[in-house]
């Protein structure tokens, strides 16, 4: 088993994993980042026109292995600018690292 830290980023501020997850290989820790992500959009929508969102996923150094992030925002047709971005944060995330869907 592996150690993992799934470090969150939710539009520009990060939460730092500090506990870790122990996982058998790093395939596991990809399926779980992508898991975990797509739980995270989904869980709180944006209350603006932009969100994004990423998981730094490394095993105790500064340098992540991988960064799995879902980018969400709203262009209105008929116009060539991108509406204004609106930053959504909170504490998101814990939930569906630890426990997984639902």
């Amino acid at each position: 088993m592996v150690l993992y830290y799934f470090d969150l980023t939710d539009n520009g501020t990060a939460y730092p994993d500090t506990e870790g997850t122990d996982l058998p290989s790093l395939v596991s820790a990809e399926d779980e980042a992508a898991r975990a992500l797509l739980e995270i959009a989904k869980d709180k929508m944006p209350d603006g026109t932009f969100r994004e969102v990423a998981l730094h996923v490394h095993e105790g150094t500064s340098k992540p292995l991988f960064v799995v992030k879902v980018t969400f925002e709203l262009l209105r047709n008929g116009s060539d600018d991108r509406v204004p971005r609106r930053g959504v944060a909170g504490g998101i995330g814990r939930r569906a690292l630890r426990h997984g869907p639902g």
